[in-house]
């Protein structure tokens, strides 16, 4: 039941995403489904111990489908989404552990918004480097702030389940 409901919410997000071409420049997404994801299955830490990495493991395979999904979708090269979702949900569990950050929602929204810029900056990059298209790097860098600026909501109102 547990992955009917991320692979809808996977479907929804890329049929929101690709339909509505103007929330692109405004909305990603993908990285709040790994963000969300990242936070649901931290909970399983405290289950398996905070030396296990299954929970890690899951977060990481999560962020990777997804970004390689978009990758596909995308019609670029495949690898710059799956490096970076997957970065992304290999920290997003660890990240509120008591051992890094004690959840809050100032915290919360600063992580929202560095792992919106983190993600913009592998994809982009990844893209410029080994596909030589030239991009404006100060157009690139106001997408991603607004993108950041517009996801910070969603990390101040998605909180892990023992906050």
């Amino acid at each position: 039941m547990k992955m009917l409901k991320w692979m809808l919410l996977v479907a929804l997000i890329f049929l929101i995403q690709t339909q509505f071409s103007s929330l692109k420049n405004f909305f990603n997404g993908a990285v709040i489904l790994v963000y969300l994801f990242g936070l649901k299955s931290r909970q399983d830490i405290s289950l398996h111990g905070y030396f296990s990495s299954k929970t890690e493991i899951k977060s990481t395979l999560f962020g990777a489908f997804l970004g390689l999904a978009e990758d596909i979708l995308s019609g670029s090269i495949i690898g710059p989404g799956l490096l970076s979702k997957g970065l992304l949900g290999l920290i997003a569990p660890v990240i509120f552990t008591d051992m890094v950050f004690r959840w809050t929602p100032l915290w919360g929204g600063i992580v929202m918004a560095l792992f919106t810029l983190i993600d913009g900056g592998i994809i982009i990059g990844s893209r410029v480097l080994f596909t030589g298209i030239e991009i404006s790097g100060f157009t690139a860098f106001q997408v991603m702030v607004v993108q950041a600026v517009m996801s910070i909501p969603f990390g101040i109102i998605v909180k892990p389940q023992t906050a």
